[in-house]
C-alpha cells in the first residue's frame, strides 16, 4: 500500500525544469554576463534548497550589482513572501578581494597584454571590468611574486649552466645582447646575457635614462651589471659573444679575464651588403665600381665566409688565408682549397658560378674581402660564435614589451621578467617532428621542428606565491 501511494506521489509531481535554455527574444541576447566560481555556484544550490525547505515561493533574481567580472545578487520570492538572500558569484580571499577578480587580473599581469587590449575585449564581451585603479593595486601586489620568480629561474639557471662545462668549475660562456624599450634614444634598455650550453637566462638586467642619460651607452652599463651578478654568484665569465659593439669589446679587453667573440651572422650581413654594391649598377660604371662576373656570387660569397670562419681551426691567421682563397677558388685556381671540398676532390669537377677572368673583379671582391671586418679582427672571430639565441629571446621579449609602448620602470622590469620566465621555461623543449620543406636549392638541410606546446608553469607559480601571501597576512593580523 506504501508503495503505490509513493507512486502516485511521483506522478503527481511535477516535472523538474530543464537545464536547457534557450534565447527566446532578441532582446535576451543583451542580459548580462559575468564569470562565477564553483563554490558560489555550490552554494547557491545550497541556498535556494534551504529556501525550499520552509517556503513554497520560488526565488527570483531582483537586482544586480556588477561588482568588476563578478555580480552580487539580490533574491527574493513574491510580495508573499519575505524571505530575501543576497548572492556573489565569487568567494572572498582573505585580502576581502573577489577570487574571480583576482584570478582575471593575475592573467592580465602575466600574459602581456595591454590595457587597452583587456578593455576592448572585456567591453565587447560584455563581461563586466576591473578598473583602473583595482588593476594598479592588484600589480602593485603581484610584481613582488613576478620578482621572485624570476629570481628563481635565473639562479636555478646558472646553476644548471655551471653544472654543465666539466673541465673548468665555475667558469661559464655567455652570450648578450641589449634590446631598446623605443626605436630611438629609448628611456629603457634591457641587456641579457644567456648561457651558451643550456641556453637560458642567466641575468636580464633594466638599464633606464636614471642610471645613464646616453642611450648608446646603456649595453655598456648593463654589461657591467651582469658580470657583477655572475661574481656574486662565484661564476666566472670564459668567452662573451656579442654582436660586435666595440664598447662591449674595450670592457672586456681592459676589465675583464675573459675573451671576447663577436656574431659571424651580423659580420657576414655586411659583407653580403657590400657584395650587392659591387655586382650590380649602372651600365655606364661597369668596370668601375660593379662587375658582372660578381652578379651570382653574392650567397655564395657569404657561405664561402661562414664556411672559413668554421673550419679555420681557431687559428686568426688561417682564417684570413680562407678568405683569401675565395678570389682564387672564383678564378677556377683551386690548388689551396680544403682537402675535403669537392673541387679538390672531384677529378669532373666544374665551376657553377661565373668564372673570374677580369682583373677589375677580382680587384672589386679582393677590396670587399679584405675590408670586411672578419677579414681586419680575426681573433674575434676565430670561435666561431654566434649569438642566434639571443634574437630569439628578444622576439619573446616582444610579446610582453610592446617597442610601440612606453612603459613605466615598474611595469618594464615586470614584464622583462615575466619573459625570462616564459624562456627559461620553454627553450630548448622537445619537438614531435621535422618538417622538411621541398625547396630546390635548401640554405638548410636541417628542416624546420615542430615543438610542442609551451609550458607556463611560472603562471602558477606567481598565482600560488599570491595566495600564499594573502593567507599569510590573515595569519598575522589574527596572531595580532
Amino acid at each position: 500500500m506504501y508503495k503505490r501511494q509513493d507512486e502516485e506521489n511521483e506522478q503527481e509531481r511535477p516535472p523538474a525544469p530543464s537545464t536547457y535554455v534557450k534565447v527566446q527574444f532578441k532582446k535576451d541576447a543583451k542580459q548580462k554576463v559575468f564569470l562565477c566560481a564553483e563554490q558560489s555556484l555550490q552554494r547557491l544550490v545550497e541556498v535556494a534548497e534551504h529556501h525550499r525547505g520552509y517556503c513554497k515561493e520560488n526565488l527570483k533574481i531582483k537586482k544586480i550589482h556588477q561588482k568588476g567580472h563578478v555580480i552580487s545578487a539580490k533574491f527574493s520570492g513574491n510580495k508573499s513572501c519575505e524571505h530575501s538572500f543576497l548572492w556573489s558569484s565569487s568567494p572572498y580571499l582573505p585580502n576581502k578581494e573577489y577570487l574571480v577578480n583576482a584570478r582575471v587580473n593575475h592573467s592580465f599581469s602575466c600574459s602581456g597584454m595591454l590595457p587597452s587590449h583587456y578593455v576592448r575585449f572585456v567591453d565587447g564581451a560584455g563581461i563586466g571590468k576591473i578598473s583602473k585603479q583595482k588593476r594598479q593595486a592588484f600589480f602593485q601586489n603581484i610584481k613582488k611574486h613576478i620578482q621572485e620568480e624570476y629570481e628563481d629561474s635565473i639562479y636555478t639557471s646558472v646553476l644548471e649552466e655551471v653544472a654543465s662545462y666539466e673541465n673548468e668549475l665555475g667558469t661559464v660562456d655567455i652570450m648578450t645582447d641589449a634590446r631598446h624599450g623605443w626605436r630611438k634614444n629609448a628611456k629603457d634598455t634591457s641587456v641579457v646575457a644567456i648561457g651558451e650550453k643550456t641556453h637560458k637566462v642567466l641575468s636580464c638586467e633594466h638599464v633606464t635614462k636614471s642610471d645613464d642619460i646616453v642611450t648608446q651607452r646603456h649595453e655598456r652599463f648593463g654589461t657591467e651589471k651582469i658580470y657583477q651578478h655572475l661574481k656574486n654568484q662565484s661564476v666566472a665569465v670564459g668567452v662573451h659573444a656579442h654582436d660586435r659593439n666595440l664598447s662591449i669589446n674595450k670592457f672586456i679587453r681592459e676589465e675583464c679575464d675573459s675573451e671576447s667573440q663577436n656574431d659571424t651572422w651580423h659580420a657576414v650581413k655586411s659583407v653580403k651588403a657590400a657584395l650587392k654594391k659591387i655586382s650590380c649598377g649602372s651600365t655606364y660604371l661597369e668596370g668601375k665600381t660593379w662587375s658582372s662576373q660578381l652578379d651570382d656570387k653574392v650567397e655564395p660569397v657569404a657561405t664561402h665566409f661562414h664556411w672559413a670562419i668554421r673550419n679555420c681551426e681557431e687559428n686568426p691567421e688561417k682564417l684570413q688565408a680562407l678568405l683569401l682563397n675565395i678570389v682564387q677558388h672564383y678564378k677556377n685556381n683551386h690548388d689551396s682549397c680544403h682537402s675535403t671540398s669537392r673541387c679538390r676532390k672531384d677529378p669532373n669537377y666544374e665551376i657553377s658560378r661565373k668564372v673570374i677572368t677580369d682583373p677589375r673583379a677580382e680587384k672589386l671582391l679582393l677590396g670587399v674581402i679584405k675590408n670586411s671586418v672578419v677579414f681586419k679582427n680575426p681573433q674575434d672571430y676565430r670561435l666561431c660564435r654566434d649569438t642566434y639565441y639571443v634574437e630569439s629571446f628578444n622576439n619573446v621579449v616582444n610579446v610582453y614589451q610592446d617597442k610601440r609602448i612606453s612603459f613605466s620602470d615598474e611595469q618594464y622590469n615586470a614584464r622583462a621578467n615575466l619573459a625570462v620566465c616564459h624562456w627559461n621555461e620553454n627553450v630548448d623543449r622537445e619537438f614531435t617532428s621535422v618538417w622538411k620543406p621541398n625547396y630546390r636549392m635548401p640554405r638548410s638541410l636541417k628542416g624546420k621542428k615542430n615543438y610542442k606546446k609551451c609550458t607556463y608553469q611560472f603562471r602558477k607559480n606567481i598565482w600560488n606565491r599570491y595566495i600564499k601571501s594573502a593567507f599569510r597576512t590573515r595569519r598575522n593580523q589574527a596572531n595580532t
